[in-house]
């Protein structure tokens, strides 16, 4: 009986001070592990949504230049466009790691002080192109013929004087400026292998005739074809092949700024007076190109490519940068300035690569007080995770309207 009431008190008497101690102390383990496990876990989610973000963001930039690479050249080919006495550029030009915040002569931008480079550091070797690409606007196109019409006769001038184009019948209305004092516009020839930049200030369907100034902005063109009326260019010998048009001038301009100490990657639009932000995602953007070669072995050389030692086209020599001599060429290159624009207007494709981070770095990826190292794929270990798309684009109205490889036998 005695045996019994001390089983009974024992058991009455619960668990003592000890093993509830250790009981917590187990659970607290418990509990930590589980925590730390679920903030990893949650972390962990967080950054791969990232990734996910960074990664949709590099292919809706990409389709963006894509797409506008593909209108590069609309309506003139890789015809050389005089924009200036000073200024002559392709349909597709890249500016090799330009700050922009200085001026200069052989770029269409002014100093732009809210430009900036990337940051001194792990950073500084991430400085960007500069790609601007120039189109133009068929839906309004103006068909130029010879002075005098209707019916305009089978050969004459097209331009009255110095600003003066004559058209067909009735042209359309859409150059007439509305909002800004002129309508910017390309007057092409592809046969002639010309397009002039003008400011288009009157449409007149009565008498058949667009008053236009050529240049650009405050840029005037005073010498060669595009300001002289009576080159022989402006007479239709041939109204077949001789047509000369006017169209809508359209351009689109891509660069990276850091000078909000994030890489912005900003987007000029047609017409635009100023930058827009596309994505605060895309840290670096390079451009190559491809060259085609018309003599055996046909094919691309590109610029730039560190295995064959070819720089970037601006920086072409006649040594650096031989070129063979198409049949339509009547000589070799006169000087370097014009070896570049013919490697310019032999360009067929565009590569184009864009790095893409994420928008937030992971802290605990890396130790702040140690020097930035670099992973096996040369990005900086700073705690953001990048994604690189290289992607490339036929120029299809290059193909069109350049120089093609000879025939066998021509």
């Amino acid at each position: 009986m005695s045996s019994l009431l001390r089983t009974r008190t024992r058991a009455a008497r619960g668990f003592t001070l000890l093993e509830v101690m250790i009981a917590s102390a187990i659970g607290l383990i418990v509990l930590g592990a589980g925590l730390v496990a679920a903030m990893q876990m949650q972390r962990r989610s967080h950054f791969e949504e990232q990734t996910m973000l960074a990664q949709t963001t590099g292919r809706v930039v990409m389709e963006l230049i894509s797409a506008d690479l593909q209108r590069a050249g609309a309506g003139m080919g890789n015809a050389p466009i005089v924009f200036s006495d000073t200024r002559t550029q392709t349909a597709v030009q890249v500016w090799t790691e330009p700050d922009l915040t200085a001026a200069d002569a052989t770029r269409p931008f002014a100093a732009d002080a809210s430009f900036g480079l990337p940051p001194a550091g792990h950073l500084e070797e991430l400085v960007s192109d500069v790609l601007q690409i120039h189109w133009g606007d068929t839906r309004g196109m103006v068909t130029l013929a010879p002075c005098g019409g209707p019916p305009p006769p089978a050969s004459g001038p097209v331009r009255t004087g110095p600003e003066g184009f004559c058209t067909v019948n009735n042209p359309s209305t859409r150059l007439q400026p509305v909002t800004a004092p002129s309508t910017p516009a390309f007057v092409v020839n592809p046969n002639e292998n010309v397009a002039c930049h003008v400011r288009v200030t009157n449409v007149d369907t009565a008498s058949n005739l667009i008053t236009a100034n050529p240049g650009i902005g405050v840029d005037t063109i005073s010498s060669g074809p595009c300001a002289e009326p009576a080159q022989g260019i402006w007479n239709f010998a041939n109204p077949v092949q001789d047509t000369w048009r006017i169209m809508q001038a359209q351009s689109a301009t891509y660069r990276v700024n850091w000078a909000s100490g994030t890489p912005t990657l900003e987007y000029l639009g047609p017409g635009a007076a100023n930058w827009v932000v596309l994505s605060r995602d895309v840290e670096h953007l390079k451009v190559r190109f491809g060259v085609m070669s018309h003599v055996p072995p046909l094919g691309f050389r590109w610029f730039p490519d560190e295995a064959t030692n070819l720089p970037e086209i601006d920086a072409c020599t006649a040594v650096t940068c031989p070129i063979d001599q198409h049949p339509s060429e009547a000589a070799p290159p006169a000087d370097d300035d014009e070896l570049r624009l013919r490697l310019r207007q032999r360009i067929r494709e565009v590569e184009v690569t864009l790095v893409v981070r994420t928008p937030r770095p992971d802290r605990e990826a890396f130790d702040p007080d140690e020097p930035i190292g670099k992973d096996k794929e040369e990005f900086p270990i700073d705690g953001f995770k990048r994604r690189t798309f290289t992607f490339r684009v036929m120029l299809r109205n290059f193909a069109a309207g350049g120089l093609q490889p000879p025939l066998v036998g021509e």
